[in-house]
């Protein structure tokens, strides 16, 4: 999940023709139909653009390769090491980090695996005390270097696709809550099936822009995250994309207990005219939120307290429903790497 606060400088961050005519990343198809518009604040506004063949929106002005090497920065997209939240939610965190452990292994015995977009190395932690071979991924090589320094195990950085691996060197590759934040998931993709070994296990997590908290929330909706995530998945876009890439889908999830009650959470808060995404910031450590913080936004804070009495049990009860009605506010895919790729019609379960 991206941090929701930041600087764009609009003069630098879109690419020539990413204003007149939106595109498909994924398809190349010119992109008309506009699903929510003037996301974000007066100084860094985009607007997402859907593609009804993809499923999977697009935002626009497209950030350029210099304005995402300023998003995820070290230091400007999270901290280099150490917490991000207070303690109490921190264990929350390593417990699903757990839990994601328990779901790989249904599919797959203790192997190598790699995790793109490893940010602090919480889950890789976990794998390897679990018997696994880790390496992880991010962009930004300051970030890396001082990953694999605290963690002592491999951090790979730079462009992905040049990063010239060994085609089949991991049993499992997990995406989660990376693709959105990708330039080029089809190649992202495509290249997480080059280097996973014959029958390997690829697993993605992405918000779900069609979710019933995506649409009820629309430029509130938490998981939104402008201009960090540059592509919005729907469930059946992710799906598709996995099986025109090669991969047999094993299992969906809809319902993410880290992430789709609070999601609904912050939207509902977010739409009653809260201080956007207030109290999640209000969760981050001191020195990414800032230490005069619960004196500049006392206002904001009383009202949110005053509504989670009505609002937590409210977004735990949306959360299942959305999750029945396969609606959840993010999906996470479990899928297998096939002997051939195919382009036949997808089977969405």
């Amino acid at each position: 999940m991206g941090i929701l606060f930041g600087q764009c400088d609009p003069s630098s961050s879109v690419e020539a023709d990413s204003c007149s005519r939106p595109i498909c990343r994924i398809c190349g198809r010119v992109l008309t139909r506009k699903l929510i518009a003037d996301v974000g604040n007066s100084t860094c506004s985009h607007d997402i653009y859907f593609c009804d063949s993809c499923k999977v929106g697009v935002i626009a002005p497209f950030p350029s390769e210099e304005a995402l090497t300023r998003l995820y920065s070290a230091g400007s997209y999270r901290m280099a090491a150490g917490r991000r939240f207070n303690a109490a939610v921190e264990f929350f965190i390593r417990l699903s980090r757990m839990l994601r452990k328990r779901r790989i292994e249904k599919y797959a015995v203790p192997g190598a695996i790699l995790d793109i977009g490893c940010g602090r190395g919480l889950f890789l932690d976990v794998m390897q005390r679990g018997g696994w071979k880790v390496t992880g991924y991010e962009y930004d090589p300051e970030t890396a270097a001082n990953l694999s320094a605290l963690q002592g195990f491999p951090v790979l950085s730079g462009d992905f696709a040049l990063l010239e691996l060994p085609d089949e060197s991991f049993d499992v590759i997990t995406l989660s809550h990376v693709l959105e934040h990708v330039p080029d998931p089809s190649l992202m993709i495509a290249e997480s099936r080059r280097l996973l070994r014959k029958g390997g296990l690829l697993v993605v997590a992405t918000p779900n822009i069609l979710s019933l908290q995506g649409r009820m929330g629309g430029r509130s909706w938490f998981h939104l995250d402008v201009p960090y995530h540059i592509h919005h998945f729907s469930r059946e876009g992710l799906i598709r994309l996995l099986e025109g890439n090669g991969f047999a889908v094993k299992k969906v999830r809809d319902l993410d207990m880290e992430h789709n009650p609070f999601g609904w959470l912050q939207t509902l808060l977010n739409l009653s005219g809260v201080e956007h995404n207030l109290l999640y910031i209000s969760l981050m450590n001191p020195t990414l939120r800032g230490r005069a913080f619960f004196r500049k936004k006392k206002k904001g804070l009383i009202l949110s307290l005053a509504l989670l009495p009505l609002y937590v049990p409210l977004a735990i009860i949306l959360a299942l429903v959305e999750s029945l009605l396969r609606l959840g506010g993010t999906v996470e895919v479990h899928a297998t790497k096939q002997d051939s790729v195919t382009h036949d019609k997808v089977n969405i379960p």
